[in-house]
Formats: C-alpha cells, structure tokens, sequence
C-alpha cells in the first residue's frame, strides 16, 4: 500500500493535520521496516515470574540489539528467567553468534507478575498496555526519545505509577533522563565490552585507519577530504567498518591504528570503546556519554561537530606515528586495559542481576 504524505495545508488548525499524517506515514514505514512486536496480556500468572525484552525483527547490526540479546543472556544465566520477544518466534538475528532465549509475540501471553522492557524508540507499545502492567523503559540513548515519540506519550509513561524503571547505560544519560523526569526511578547499568571479541592483538605492521560511517552525519567527507587535500592518507589503509559481522568488526579493529569517531549524540558510544578495547588509538566525538571513557590520557577526544579540530588531532596523531612507530599501538594498550577493567562482563552482570532481581521481587 503506497505511503502518501500530505502536503500543501497551511491554514491555521490545518498545520496539526499535517503533522499527524506525515507522523502517521512514517510510523507506518518503520513499522514495515522494523517490525516490532504486539504485547499481549495475560490476567493469569502461569509460569515464573520473567522479564521480556522487546525488540524489531530487524536483522543488520545495531549495537542497542546486542546489548538486549546480552541482558537476556546474563539474566538467564543467573536463573532469572527472561526472553527477546520477537514478533515472529522464528526470528533471531543472525549478524553475531547468540543462542538467545526468544519468544514470538503472537504465541506469548504475559502475565501480571512479568517484567515488560521496551526501548526508548518502541515506547508506542505502551499505548495499548493495559493499566496496572508493569513495564521498564531501557533507554539506550536519552538523545533519541522525542525524536519518533510524542512528547506527550513520553511524559505519560514517565510519570505511570507502572513505571518499574528506566534504566540507562552511561552517567550522560542518567543525568539527562533523570533531569526530565525528576520524579522517575532512573538505574544505570554498565555497558560490557566482550574480552572474547575485543582484546588488543599483536604488533602492527601497517598504517590502518578505520571508522563506522552512520553516525556521521557528513563529518566523515569533511575530515576525510581535509586530511587527503594535505596529502595525509598516503601511505594509509581507510577501511569503513560496515556490512561486517561482529567478528568481522572486531578482526579488523585488531589491526586497526587509529580509530576514528563519529558519534554525535550518543547514549553510550560502544563502537569507540570496543575500538579501545582492541588496542586502537581512538580519535574523534566523545558523543557526549563518550566523556567517561575517551579521557585525553587514553585518547583524543573532539567535541562533536568540531571537523577542523578532528582533522588536526588526526595530523597530530599521525606526525607522533611517523616520528615514533609503534606509538599508537603503545597508548592503544594502555587504553584496552582500562575498557577491560571498567566495562567488564562481570561488573555488567552484577548490574543487571541486581536490577531486575530487585524489580521481580515481591512488593
């Protein structure tokens, strides 16, 4: 069925016709395009007590779809029963390796005493929730939630005494969440980077410089096309880490020399610290959540939309290469320890285990 966008109203009372069409339409194609499932009720408790996490059937890399599929993971792994809830029961992401606990929406009843998790970007589930359904809101990226959300169904769940929780990953977007909504139970969990994945590699023979182009917003071709009209990049390998898998991702970050970051608006900034955690020299946007880790003892931070001063700490990083070899390799295992001690598996476990455990318990 063709998405038809109406244009053209401009009479006064005809502007907010126009918006709730143009809103409707694109809800309607990011429906198509990531199929997020339909919560359904149950008045009866038949099974233990879980936590569903709602996700898109949507199957290309997202970092805020890893980091779902991992709290399924830990959580089960500490006998807290809890699920991806798919709309499709067949469907699981195959881009990483995963043996996720998954549920389809369609077969799935949930019940009083269940935990419903829904993401910052998905929370028009909840204009069908049933009062006295309790539900978290995981928000990934405090800088993304009125940008497909009424602002209106954003204060309506934030002030729900059926609010369990919104829970956050970085100390930017506690102090952002928490500053709207004053009166909300707002919990951080830490981000893990996977020592399995992620780990510094040997030394490194070539000049390799790589980035993730969709956070970039147009900063990649104005940085990349300063340091080319200086005749920087000779001699050096750009790779742009896209259509890989994770494994493909972190191999590559191995023999990475600088890393590149082009994040914005971040709730996090994971593809920067799993750079770092690969021995990578990082430069660029901390993204703001980014501050806690991308120190300029450990790296290079730049303010966001700042594209002469990334270009130039670029040169300067890359002039230090020249006169000393090795040297970003030197910084970037510096780096890799400090991702590998705040940003472990174990410490993302305890958070998670202790939240959720304390939002399932009686009372």
């Amino acid at each position: 069925m063709p998405i038809t966008i109406v244009s053209g109203l401009r009479a006064r009372g005809h502007d907010d016709i126009r918006r709730r069409a143009v809103s409707a339409a694109r809800s309607a194609l990011r429906d198509r395009r990531y199929p997020l499932p339909r919560v359904q009720r149950s008045p009866v408790q038949r099974t233990a007590p879980a936590v569903y996490f709602c996700a898109p059937d949507f199957d290309v890399p997202s970092g805020g779809v890893r980091v779902i599929y991992r709290h399924v993971d830990l959580l089960n792994q500490a006998g807290i029963p809890a699920f991806v809830l798919h709309r499709n029961a067949d469907f699981r992401c195959t881009w990483f390796t995963n043996e996720t606990a998954i549920a389809g929406s369609r077969e799935t009843a949930v019940g009083p005493e269940d935990l419903v998790v829904i993401g910052e970007l998905a929370v028009s589930l909840l204009r069908d929730r049933a009062p006295g359904s309790r539900f978290v809101v995981f928000n990934q990226n405090p800088h993304l939630t009125w940008q497909r959300v009424p602002e209106s169904l954003v204060r309506a769940y934030a002030s729900s005494p059926d609010l369990a929780a919104i829970i956050v990953v970085s100390e930017h977007s506690r102090e952002m969440v928490q500053y709207m909504a004053p009166a909300a139970p707002v919990m951080r969990v830490h981000n893990s980077v996977d020592p399995r994945l992620f780990f510094a590699g040997e030394a490194r023979a070539s000049r390799r410089l790589t980035y993730m182009p969709r956070g970039g917003r147009g900063e990649v071709d104005q940085v990349l096309g300063m340091l080319r009209g200086r005749g920087l990049l000779e001699g050096w390998e750009i790779v742009r880490l896209q259509g890989m898998s994770e494994r493909e991702v972190a191999d590559c970050l191995r023999a990475t020399t600088i890393f590149l970051s082009f994040a914005y608006h971040e709730g996090f900034g994971l593809p920067a610290a799993e750079a770092m955690a690969c021995g990578a020299y990082v430069v660029g946007f901390h993204g703001f959540a980014g501050r806690e880790f991308l120190s300029p003892e450990l790296s290079a931070p730049i303010e966001p939309g700042d594209v002469l001063g990334f270009a130039r700490a670029v040169e300067r990083v890359m002039e230090q290469e020249v006169r000393e070899p090795g040297w970003c390799q030197a910084q970037g295992s510096v780096a890799a320890r400090a991702i590998a001690r705040e940003y472990s598996p174990t410490r993302e476990s305890e958070d998670i285990v202790g939240i959720y455990g304390s939002l399932l318990a009686p009372g």
